[in-house]
């Protein structure tokens, strides 16, 4: 999936209506970012302190939006900077170490299965979704370096989406009492699938450069 056809373009109208409304209350980029934290902390304290599901998505759902609202409000209000761009990526890691971090803490209330699989199964979760982001970091650097285009942001699974499927399986689970094992394991193997297949068009990106050297 190329990033044209992103979650992100869907949401992008919703995205930038925010972002207009916290220019008007003087929130910078690096705020909004910050804020983006806080709603994957609250997201994580609904489920470990109130066990909801249903809390735990919807607060999942505004941090992907806010997740755009400081690149917006970047764009609209010409403050990007090459610091709020780190400190953005910085905070979409941590922000997603989060979120995980409150499967593993609530995992004997949500899976019924032996803890080390619990935690091994989350773990992998939270690594692959890293090792695609990693990757697109790292290849975008190499394509700035030799001053070549390249669609990095490819594949089913990437944050947005990340965040999103998150959401409707929470949403899901807590209004149906479906098990919420089976939408985990279908997010592993997407977003396994989604990094093996950026690592290989990344390989093939790479190499043609070579080629051309």
């Amino acid at each position: 999936m190329p990033s044209r056809f992103r979650l992100r373009k869907i949401f992008a109208p919703v995205v930038k209506f925010m972002a207009k409304g916290f220019i008007k209350i003087k929130v910078t980029p690096n705020i909004a970012t910050l804020l983006m934290v806080f709603c994957a902390c609250m997201s994580a304290l609904s489920l470990i302190l109130w066990e909801s599901l249903l809390l735990y998505g919807v607060w999942i759902f505004i941090t992907g939006l806010m997740d755009g609202v400081d690149g917006a409000i970047a764009r609209l209000t010409g403050q990007g900077s090459k610091f709020g761009a780190f400190f953005d990526s910085s905070m979409d890691r941590l922000s997603e170490g989060i979120i995980y971090s409150a499967l593993l803490v609530k995992m004997d209330l949500l899976f019924d299965i032996p803890e080390i699989w619990s935690v091994l199964l989350i773990g992998m979760c939270l690594l692959f979704s890293f090792l695609i982001s990693y990757t697109r970091a790292r290849l975008e650097l190499i394509g700035k370096r030799e001053k070549i285009n390249f669609d990095s942001n490819i594949g089913l699974m990437g944050r947005s989406e990340r965040l999103f499927f998150l959401f409707l399986s929470n949403m899901i689970v807590g209004l149906f009492h479906i098990e919420l094992l089976i939408f985990i394991i279908i997010y592993l193997v997407l977003i396994l699938t989604t990094a093996i297949y950026r690592f290989i068009k990344y390989q093939q990106f790479i190499e043609s450069i070579e080629k051309k050297l």
